[in-house]
């Protein structure tokens, strides 16, 4: 994968395939374009794919700050502008959402964004009095960030099958795990932090961009219930429900996955 300096001031590994109108795979929380693998090359056929690893994960180089959504959301635009990218289309996986949801948040008039694929992910993680559909509330977020800084492989080992609805064997398992620990325990423990905070549910019905909403049915890690709540608050929202997919449909059913995006990307103007 090559390396880049971009003029936000991070380093970053991507993959980049293909020709045509771009594609870009943000990957989740602590994670890597691993999870991207059963998509890259299918997409590539009709499309220019890029897939990054945030700063600080994966193959990226180790940085010692910049660990928010918005500062990702920046290297995602400098990468675009450095790359010269048009008629782009962001596609988020988890936390993946919410880094292009700050990328609208911060660059909203942008007339190179064309779509938004979000990927299992609720407009807010954290659990409030008026959003029971996160995933953690206060007392349980700060459980997860000290299981992360106590013992971050042995929190991300617990976590991963969940993410399945079909855990895969456990070479895959192993060796997914070996790639997202890359992200040590202060990476992942201060963008675990970011993250979950977020709240974008009054930045969400002013996004004017066209959505596609791709849910597993049998989502352990976020509620389906979100996926309900965006479909009616985006302006231009589809929802498509994976019925044998988790947390992962692009990696658990990949050829829909594939052919969804493709056939969507397609009724973009």
């Amino acid at each position: 994968m090559p390396i880049r300096e971009l003029s936000s001031g991070a380093t970053i590994s991507y993959v980049d395939e293909g020709s045509g109108r771009p594609v870009v795979l943000l990957h989740g929380v602590a994670m890597s374009v691993a999870f991207f693998e059963r998509n890259v090359s299918d997409l590539a056929h009709d499309h220019r794919v890029i897939a990054l690893d945030f700063r600080g994960h994966g193959s990226s180089p180790y940085v010692e700050g910049g660990h928010t959504v918005a500062q990702y959301a920046r290297d995602v635009r400098a990468l675009i502008e450095d790359l010269g990218l048009a008629d782009v289309v962001l596609v988020g996986w988890s936390m993946g959402s919410l880094v292009a949801w700050d990328y609208l948040r911060q660059f909203g008039h942008d007339s190179r964004m064309a779509g938004v694929v979000i990927v299992s992910q609720g407009p807010s993680d954290l659990i409030q009095a008026d959003w029971p559909h996160g995933i953690a509330d206060d007392a349980e977020l700060h459980d997860y960030l000290s299981a992360m800084q106590d013992d971050a492989r042995g929190f991300l080992a617990d976590f991963l099958p969940t993410m399945f609805h079909t855990a895969p064997d456990e070479a895959t398992l192993a060796r997914l795990l070996n790639d997202i620990c890359r992200a040590g325990a202060n990476t992942g423990t201060l963008i675990l932090a970011d993250q979950t905070v977020q709240d974008y549910r009054p930045d969400i019905p002013g996004f004017d961009v066209r959505h596609l909403l791709v849910w597993g049915s049998d989502e352990q890690v976020g509620k389906l219930a979100a996926a309900d709540w965006l479909e009616s608050s985006l302006p231009y929202a589809d929802l498509h429900v994976f019925d044998s997919s988790g947390h992962c449909p692009m990696w658990e059913e990949p050829d829909r996955f594939n052919a969804l995006v493709r056939t969507w990307v397609a009724t973009l103007a």
